[in-house]
């Protein structure tokens, strides 16, 4: 048997310690994560490209458009 009747206890509060502890670090790397994804995201809406406007007429020729709220 393990010894002392104490060696028990002190050996679940190890292991429950051990896994808060690993719990804790993916805590942080989740938390690091989604920062950067928000932070991707805001960059995107930033720095986004005006979307350019086509048309195309019935003989299959495409033309340029700009957009009805452009500003002059």
């Amino acid at each position: 048997m393990i010894g002392n009747r104490h060696d028990i206890p002190r050996l679940q509060s190890d292991m429950f310690r051990n896994a808060y502890y690993k719990i804790l670090r993916l805590l942080f790397v989740n938390a690091g994560l989604v920062l950067l994804l928000v932070l991707s995201i805001i960059y995107m809406l930033l720095f986004a490209e005006n979307p350019q406007y086509y048309a195309s007429t019935t003989d299959g020729e495409i033309i340029k458009m700009a957009p009805a709220n452009a500003s002059r």
